[in-house]
């Protein structure tokens, strides 16, 4: 996986550590998504928005898998995690059939380079698909939260109505904040929205990306093609921010990949 383009931070990244958590809900939010909160054990682990965690049963019998954080930080805690069901993938298969409330688990990281900073005022534009959602979901409710100029959109990809994450969260955001704009875009059904790819709506939904940041988060090839639609509008290389999510990486023996 190419290294995510490094964004400027206003402190050091949190220290890389193992901490105990325990499932305080889990909720299947799509067809093949379900969204698990898990509230600390202990001591609650730093993190930015869009880094992400390694996941892994409390026994260890289930290898580790990297998950990106789908909140920002909370007072409490809590972190929130989408997880898309995987075929043959022994960890996602673990979270959608057999974890439970109450459960507990263990959380290592936080990992990636996949923030933003803070103080940047210049309009934003994020491209999300599927559970690619979360580290977008997480930039963006600590922007809300925390920086008070520059307008953020954010289009997100679905196959159907029913695999759009977050929309009646998302349209609230949208309600009570003018800056934020939410498009929901579908590639094999008919809906409410537009019915195409992400990279050929962009010429009408931003024409001009010249002093936008751009952040966006799904398959590798959704990515891939995101990026180059959004130089080819004007956007900066160093400006454009990249999260490839893999499905069910391999086992990993250094710095993990961001998987959905």
């Amino acid at each position: 996986m190419a290294e995510p383009t490094p964004t400027a931070s206003p402190e050091p990244i949190p220290s890389r550590d193992e901490a105990p958590y325990r499932v305080s809900t889990i909720e299947r939010v799509t067809p093949s998504i379900v969204e698990v909160w898990l509230r600390p054990l202990g001591e609650p682990m730093g993190f930015l928005p869009g880094e992400y965690v390694l996941l892994e049963d409390s026994d260890r019998r289930v290898a580790p898998r990297s998950y990106s954080i789908a909140n920002a930080p909370r007072p409490d805690g809590e972190i929130s995690l989408l997880v898309t069901r995987v075929a043959e993938g022994a960890t996602s298969s673990w979270v959608h059939d057999r974890l439970r409330t109450g459960d507990e688990v263990i959380l290592t990281g936080p990992y990636g380079t996949f923030v933003a900073d803070p103080s940047r005022t210049s309009p934003c534009l994020y491209l999300a698909a599927g559970s690619g959602l979360a580290p977008i979901r997480a930039l963006i409710e600590a922007s809300l939260k925390t920086t008070p100029q520059g307008s953020l959109t954010l289009v997100l990809s679905a196959r159907t109505e029913a695999d759009v994450l977050d929309r009646d969260r998302l349209l609230g955001w949208q309600a009570e904040h003018p800056r934020f704009r939410f498009i929901a875009t579908l590639t094999r059904a008919a809906g409410a929205g537009p019915r195409q790819r992400v990279p050929d709506l962009l010429p009408d939904i931003c024409p001009r990306l010249a002093g936008h940041e751009v952040f966006m988060a799904g398959s590798p090839g959704f990515v891939l093609a995101c990026a180059a639609a959004a130089e080819t509008l004007g956007a900066a290389r160093e400006q454009v921010h990249t999260e490839p999510f893999f499905v069910e990486p391999q086992p990993w023996s250094g710095p993990p990949p961001a998987s959905g």
